[in-house]
């Protein structure tokens, strides 16, 4: 009953819709042949009366108006006036009226002008020779039909829509012998059978587009019904069906033998049920996959982080560094890492890395990295040289094509002296003599990136109080949601602003990262995030 009743409101809705646009249609059409109805009217009555205009404008001597409106009326203008009184009565036109325009088109003086009998039964004037009216409170539009006919010489018909019917005035320019125009002829001419014509026309069509309407309505609901309707209900019960019996179908779709859309849904549906079994057994066997994949990323994740040092302050024999370092990945496990370990009792190593790439392939590269970095260290008190040793053994087999960049500085406690190498990576900040700036120097190639190239070992001498902060471009690259940088630039003005106030290396990180996240607000983290703070203390 349920799928019924759907179908049938499917049913009134197609139907209901065939109902509108028929009626639409109906209305469109009639209003369309209402529209040439009319076009073809005003065409008709606009030759008839350019054809009395020129009948009229043969009666009339041109060249005498100027001699009439001096001298007045003579038995020229007596015959001429006849002749045009007739044309008014046997055409049946309103009034023909004859005038002279003023060059400045502000006056208009009548010389002649007759009246049909029956307007003036009905209470219509005749304009007396020679009265002068005024045209200054005609339109812009009425000027501009002047112009036309007495500058142009063209022919101009105008059409006025009234409740009993209407009328048409026809303006003709009228020559003198020398071919100039002179006057102007105006016709009016009723049209009294535009009501009687436009209330047949407007039954006839209303009653012939109506039938049509309804037929189409009827044909179109039967087609409507059997064709799709019918079919349509058959899918909808049997998509119910398949939703409540666990994507088993009745068998109801057999019944449906259309070649169109709706037998391909219908064929759609049954393979659906198929698919939609099987794929709820893949599902179940991806969804358990994923759990196991997800718990793995969890153990790495914990792995990789167990993996840098945590504890801070690290030497509680070694007052003189004051350290703290952060990783924050993109992703479950990064490419970025930190380190730093006492090589011996005087010798302090510092380490900042960042593999390209993200993932689990970069978080490998990394252990890798971490572990050879440290391991070389062991052995050599020279960053260049740990460089290029650790560069022979990663570019050995490196088919994936990952490679390293990375800052490596190695702080001799008893003197302060710090020697460091770049392998192209970011220039970390240091607070040395007062001065806080980018450690710039010329940056070496990255790690893995090519076999046998030598690295450049620098030496700095750092003093009581200096500072060093080391980052990964995850910070100086993070952008909001304008696309905008971080950059350089605000990242060394935030520490310019609070390296000289004493603050530990752990708020220096916090202080940054609090600046970071102002900056980029709702905007996703696209790369891992690393800083390292160290302080050298006396």
């Amino acid at each position: 009953m349920k799928h019924r009743l759907r179908g049938s409101i499917l049913a009134v809705e197609l139907v209901g819709s065939a109902v509108i646009f028929g009626i639409l249609m109906c209305l469109v059409n009639s209003f369309s042949g209402y529209r040439e109805f009319k076009r073809q009217l005003e065409v008709m009555y606009g030759n008839i009366t350019q054809e009395l205009a020129k009948t009229g404008a043969s009666y009339i001597n041109v060249d005498k108006i100027p001699e009439w409106l001096q001298n007045g009326q003579d038995e020229d203008w007596e015959e001429t006036n006849q002749k045009l009184d007739v044309l008014t009565d046997t055409a049946e036109l309103a009034y023909i009226y004859v005038s002279v325009i003023s060059p400045d088109y502000k006056t208009r003086t009548y010389v002649f002008d007759t009246v049909n009998k029956l307007a003036l039964a009905e209470g219509s004037t005749i304009i007396p020779f020679g009265k002068v009216s005024s045209l200054e409170g005609k339109d812009e539009a009425y000027i501009e039909n002047l112009r036309l006919v007495l500058e142009d010489a063209e022919e101009y018909s105008s059409f006025t829509y009234k409740k009993e019917g209407g009328h048409v005035t026809t303006a003709t320019p009228l020559y003198n012998s020398s071919g100039k125009v002179t006057a102007i002829m105006s016709i009016v001419k009723p049209m009294n059978e535009v009501k009687e014509y436009k209330k047949n026309f407007l039954r006839s069509i209303i009653i012939y587009a109506a039938i049509l309407t309804l037929l189409f309505i009827v044909l179109y609901a039967i087609l409507l019904y059997f064709g799709i309707i019918r079919p349509i209900l058959f899918i909808t019960y049997e998509t119910s069906h398949f939703a409540e019996h666990h994507a088993g179908l009745s068998g109801i779709l057999k019944k449906i033998r259309n070649r169109d859309e709706i037998g391909k849904l219908s064929k759609a549906v049954e393979k659906m049920s198929l698919d939609i079994t099987k794929y709820i057994e893949d599902l179940t066997h991806a969804t358990a996959e994923k759990e196991r994949l997800g718990a793995e990323l969890n153990v790495a994740k914990q792995i990789q982080a167990e993996m840098l040092p945590r504890v801070f302050p690290p030497y509680k024999n070694h007052p003189e560094l004051e350290l703290y370092a952060s990783m924050t990945p993109a992703k479950e496990v990064g490419g970025d890492f930190y380190d730093f370990y006492l090589i011996d009792d005087d010798h302090f190593a510092m380490v900042v890395g960042d593999v390209s790439g993200k993932g689990v392939p970069a978080a490998l590269f990394m252990v890798i990295t971490k572990t050879l970095l440290k391991d070389t260290a062991k052995h050599e008190y020279n960053p260049a040289k740990i460089f290029e040793h650790v560069n022979k053994i990663l570019c050995e087999g490196n088919e994936s094509g990952l490679f390293v960049t990375c800052w490596m500085g190695i702080l001799t406690l008893s003197t302060g002296e710090l020697n460091f190498a770049n392998a192209g990576h970011n220039a970390p900040i240091i607070k040395n003599g007062g001065e806080i700036k980018y450690l710039s120097t010329k940056p070496n190639l990255m790690l893995a990136g090519m076999d046998g190239i030598p690295y450049t070992n620098n030496t700095l001498k750092l003093t009581k109080g200096d500072r060093l902060f080391i980052y990964t471009d995850g910070i100086t690259e993070a952008t909001n949601s304008y696309d905008e940088l971080y950059g350089e630039d605000r990242l060394i003005h935030v520490l310019r602003s609070v390296m000289d106030r004493g603050v530990s290396s752990r708020d220096l990180l916090d202080i940054v990262r609090n600046d970071l996240d102002d900056f980029v607000l709702e905007a996703p983290q696209f790369d891992d995030i690393t800083m390292l703070a160290m302080t050298y203390k006396e």
